[in-house]
């Protein structure tokens, strides 16, 4: 499979939930990040590279080298992106899905939905372009309605409140590790009872402790993180 995620605005959770969500469940799948500053996410993946949104050129040739890739693209190199995209006959033909993160609020839902309106005018199909509902806190159609009446009232794209991810620090948490959510779930297989006693031991060391409760509090919140990642993921991609 072969998915973009993109959205025009910054701080929307496309590094995370490419690194955390998408790239783990696709067979031997590559990690493309498309940035032109730090990137914490890289470290999060093993197949992974870093390239600039001007050079869509090379994204398309990384799109058709791959049966599974996950293309990334920062809010700082979307515009460029998808000038790309659109200078290309059909540029998004080697696309299975557009996955745009939507997160509560409404400048960023309208946003989101300009994205999908944009890939909509360059003739991308409804049913390739998905939103994942991202750092949900309760209910998806109380905290996303103008998404949800714009979904229905355009009808581009799919809004399907099931693929939902829910609010969650473990993510930082994550990222200041540089551990993949997978080795979180290692850990909270066969090193509890080891950080617990970590977290006991350092207890009079702020740094050292605040280092020990990161690594318990991913190792406490991992299984039932990806359990729910794995729903996530199963509603985006259904009938694909």
């Amino acid at each position: 499979m072969k998915i973009v995620v993109a959205g025009i605005s910054g701080n929307l959770g496309k590094s995370t939930l490419s690194a955390h969500m998408l790239v783990p469940r696709m067979k031997n799948a590559k990690l493309l990040i498309v940035e032109s500053i730090n990137q914490d996410t890289k470290e999060l993946v093993g197949a992974s590279e870093k390239i600039r949104g001007e050079d869509f050129k090379r994204i398309y040739m990384e799109l058709v080298l791959h049966d599974d890739i996950v293309v990334d693209v920062g809010a700082s190199n979307a515009e460029a992106f998808f000038e790309g995209l659109s200078s290309f006959s059909e540029g998004y033909d080697e696309v299975d899905l557009f996955v745009i993160p939507v997160v509560p609020g409404a400048k960023e839902q309208a946003e989101s939905v300009l994205t999908a309106r944009m890939l909509e005018a360059m003739g991308v199909e409804k049913d390739k372009i998905r939103v994942v509902f991202n750092r949900v806190k309760r209910s998806v159609e109380d905290e996303f309605p103008e998404l949800l009446h714009l979904a229905a009232e355009l009808e581009c794209f799919i809004a399907n409140p099931e693929c939902m991810v829910f609010e969650n620090d473990i993510y930082e948490d994550l990222a200041d590790l540089s551990l993949p959510l997978n080795d979180a779930c290692a850990m909270a297989c066969d090193d509890l009872k080891e950080l617990k006693g970590d977290l006991r031991r350092v207890a009079h060391d702020p740094a050292k402790f605040a280092f020990a409760m990161k690594k318990l509090n991913v190792a406490k919140k991992a299984i039932n993180t990806s359990v729910q990642l794995d729903e996530a993921f199963n509603a985006l991609i259904g009938g694909v």
